[in-house]
């Protein structure tokens, strides 16, 4: 597997926020977000080849009980599987940070997945990944990475429809989060938003700041 880096640190954001966990960041991706900042492991050929025992092994010597799976894009590579098996047979939590290009793996006891919907200030918005949400369930979290208005108005009707959705199956909602594009919309100017539309106050969407971009530098590696 093409591996950018593994490194320990804390959850910068979601529902584990503040707790110390080992990150693992597959290199690749299958889609070119305008936003992202992790582009070093996206292109280029900083990564190194490790088998998922190799992986398994590194992630053991930190010692800590949570495992995040990011990228890049993990759902794209051949043995994800395989990897998630091993780890999730030892024991670890396990969050996998996707895009939302692929449904949520199955059969396993201890992960769950934090999935983004692409608004339209990724540039990657594609109505064909829909069904990809409704994959996940209850332990899950649908992250919307909001930059303008637009995105908040785009989010907001991604949750109205997704909560006629799983009601009609009785099912439960994932978890909602909205994560600013780091150096874009006010702050005060999201969260007034999100107050303000019965949708997200119906269904408890909660607003998240990436903490490790106010703890490290915003362009650090490694954290």
């Amino acid at each position: 597997m093409k591996v950018s880096e593994i490194f320990l640190s804390i959850e910068g954001e979601g529902v584990r926020t503040g707790a110390p966990a080992v990150f693992v960041r597959l290199f690749g991706c299958n889609i070119r977000c305008a936003y992202c900042d992790s582009m070093y492991a996206v292109e280029g050929s900083d990564f190194s080849e490790m088998s998922p025992e190799d992986i398994l092994e590194k992630v053991r010597s930190f010692r800590t009980n949570y495992v995040t799976l990011t990228g890049g894009e993990p759902l794209i590579h051949a043995d994800v599987e395989k990897l998630l098996k091993l780890l999730d047979d030892a024991g670890f939590e396990i969050n996998i940070e996707t895009n939302g290009t692929r449904p949520r793996p199955v059969g396993f006891k201890n992960v769950f997945c934090t999935m983004d919907w692409k608004l339209p200030s990724s540039d990657m918005r594609k109505e064909k990944y829909f069904s990809n949400l409704i994959t996940l369930d209850d332990r899950d979290v649908i992250k919307f990475v909001v930059g303008t208005p637009e995105d908040l108005q785009d989010a907001a009707l991604i949750v109205e429809t997704l909560e006629g959705e799983f009601g009609r199956d009785r099912r439960k909602l994932p978890m909602f989060y909205v994560s600013p594009i780091f150096g874009t919309m006010p702050y005060e100017d999201m969260v007034n938003w999100i107050l303000a539309n019965e949708s997200m106050r119906r269904n408890n969407v909660r607003f998240q700041v990436q903490l490790h971009k106010i703890v490290w530098d915003p362009s650090a590696r490694g954290v």
